[in-house]
């Protein structure tokens, strides 16, 4: 952990280290507690969310400034548990998937443009995932997944499909579920 500060010292000090290694992520967490309460930056969010990704998988270097170090996060355990699998054929009940993307972060939207969003339509879910490049759709039949696919956010013109998909928590305040 190198803990910096500031934000602004935290970003130089990652640009430096990146140059020798690649073993290294950036934790950045706005300077100041009002930001926080009024509004957080969504790319410092999604920074943060990547690194965490990695770092459940991943030892790293972590360079953070000291909102970063005091902010709380869940267990790694925790996180890595509300990733959210689907597969083509898979059995999963439409309602709760829907409510599982409600308690990882995700929002609903009416059509989605950006990631962290979902839309409803009849038995189709869009979902624009955290660290993927396009949305994708997945269509049920009942209860059962039908397809998944990759489509451009612009056109809604389907890219490609794909077997499976993983979605991981677009929020850093999750709570573990009593069943």
């Amino acid at each position: 952990l190198f803990l910096t500060s500031t934000l602004y010292e935290a970003n130089k000090f990652y640009q430096t280290i990146s140059n020798y290694t690649s073993d290294v992520v950036l934790f950045p967490m706005d300077d100041f507690l009002t930001s926080e309460a009024l509004a957080t930056s969504p790319e410092l969010k999604i920074t943060r969310l990547e690194a965490l990704d990695v770092l459940c998988s991943d030892k790293k270097i972590v360079v953070t400034n000291l909102m970063g170090f005091l902010r709380f996060l869940p267990s790694k355990e925790l996180f890595k548990n509300k990733y959210i699998n689907l597969q083509v054929n898979q059995d999963i009940c439409f309602d709760e998937l829907v409510k599982k993307l409600y308690e990882i972060g995700y929002t609903r939207e009416t059509i989605i443009n950006k990631t962290g969003e979902i839309a409803i339509r009849g038995f189709i879910i869009d979902v624009f995932p955290l660290g993927k490049q396009n949305p994708v759709r997945i269509e049920f039949w009942g209860d059962v997944i039908e397809s998944i696919r990759e489509f451009n956010v612009d056109t809604q013109l389907t890219i490609n499909r794909i077997n499976n998909i993983e979605i991981m928590p677009n929020t850093e305040f999750l709570v573990e579920t009593q069943i």
